[in-house]
């Protein structure tokens, strides 16, 4: 039996737009009203997803990098070919 199907497919796109609308009206309460709101909190959300943003290209980068072999040099270690 398969973890991906379509009821498991629905309950996570349902579960998804749920937590979607119930975050947008959390934040719109939370919002300042009227202009005379500053722009502080903005700015450190945006920060905080430059930060997350470049976290996780760092560790994909890593990732890659850690898996990436030169497979031509292991396969002419096992056939016994000198590396040129």
């Amino acid at each position: 039996m398969s973890i991906v199907n379509r009821r498991n497919a629905m309950i996570g796109w349902a579960t998804w737009t749920a937590v979607k609308r119930m975050a947008a009206m959390k934040a719109k309460r939370a919002a300042p009203s009227g202009s005379s709101g500053s722009s502080k909190g903005r700015k450190a959300v945006k920060a905080g997803a430059i930060v997350a943003t470049t976290a996780g290209l760092v560790a994909f980068w890593k990732a890659k990098q850690r898996d990436s072999t030169d497979h031509d040099s292991v396969a002419a270690e096992e056939i016994g070919i000198p590396d040129e």
